[in-house]
């Protein structure tokens, strides 16, 4: 091969190994792109909870210590079912994430053993010794009572919380909430993604925070959340 044959190639592959170079560095930026939390943003008003009662501004000084009776359903479809057993500890979690209570969780076989009943619903009328036996069983000095009106697991999701916090020991309703929240309404996404972004996930991020309305667990954690930061100041 000649020397002049060689020059020439060398000037042919020289240009192509820089633009190898230079499409790898776009594809690297395109797919970092893709993860930026800087592009994932979200535009609009976030939905605030609306069908709450309190009975004052803030909660009583004596409540404390707070008896969580299991979550019921309103009605026994098998999705609702489901529901309830699975985002019963995300209920939970997400009260004890306020931080107002010291709370004590009630099995529904303790409940059958002090009322005679394994739930209750909130909507039925209760026994006239129902808080005197929860605060001689249990220590308690208010009583939650939650029910799953609503569930939706696949898109767009739903859930539908029926809230309310009692007083143990001069028995009336102290706060109360009943929402549904459906991620087809802008605002309720809205809300959802920004609970994301502010509480992301433990370990490598995946996804952005639309990801939290495709899933059950996260939306869940987002209204638990949601409802309970309507609770009264203490």
């Amino acid at each position: 091969m000649s020397a002049n044959l060689q020059r020439s190639q060398h000037r042919l592959l020289f240009p192509l190994r820089r633009l190898a170079v230079l499409g790898l560095a776009v594809a690297g930026v395109l797919s970092g792109c893709a993860t930026n939390p800087l592009e994932d943003r979200v535009w609009g008003p976030s939905y605030q909870p609306q069908n709450i009662y309190t009975e004052g501004h803030t909660l009583p000084a004596k409540l404390r210590r707070l008896a969580v009776l299991p979550l019921t359903a309103a009605g026994d479809s098998t999705e609702l079912e489901f529901g309830r057993t699975s985002l019963e500890p995300v209920l939970l979690a997400e009260l004890g994430r306020v931080n107002q209570f010291e709370l004590v969780p009630i099995t529904p076989e303790q409940l059958h053993r002090w009322t005679g009943r394994s739930s209750w619903s909130g909507e039925e009328k209760l026994p006239q010794d129902f808080f005197a036996k929860l605060r001689a069983a249990a220590g308690v000095d208010g009583v939650l009572l939650s029910r799953l009106t609503q569930y939706r697991a696949f898109e767009p999701l739903a859930i539908g919380w029926r809230i309310k916090l009692l007083d143990a020991q001069n028995p009336s309703v102290i706060w109360a909430v009943d929402e549904v929240f459906d991620a087809r309404q802008s605002d309720v996404a809205n809300a959802a993604r920004r609970f994301a972004q502010a509480h992301p996930e433990p370990g490598p991020t995946v996804g952005d925070s639309r990801a939290t309305l495709m899933s059950p667990r996260r939306f869940a954690q987002y209204t638990a959340s949601a409802v309970f930061q309507t609770l009264p100041a203490r």
